[in-house]
């Protein structure tokens, strides 16, 4: 009995840390609502000529499918909890 509530516990733990670790991840490199980026392209300007040209450096933004994800995998998690709960429910 004590390893049922344990296991709900730790199933619970674990759904509320997949949903803070997608949002905070999706909301500390820039909250994009688009697909994940690996790369970003920003214009900077020749100084002689003036003229402007496109520079693409790495970074990582993650998109609208990293919160999604970690929603589904807490909806998960928390699915499995409850599914522990009815079975510690009907053995008794």
């Amino acid at each position: 009995m004590h390893t049922t509530t344990s296991l709900t516990f730790g199933l619970r733990a674990a759904a509320v840390t997949a949903l803070l670790i997608a949002l905070g991840v999706w909301f500390s490199t820039g909250a994009h609502t688009g697909w994940t980026q690996t790369s970003a392209v920003t214009m900077q300007r020749d100084d002689i000529t003036g003229i402007d040209y496109p520079v693409r450096r790495n970074v990582f933004v993650a998109g609208i499918e990293v919160p999604l994800l970690g929603t589904a995998a807490a909806t998960a998690f928390a699915g499995l909890s409850l599914l522990t709960q009815r079975r510690r429910a009907a053995a008794v």
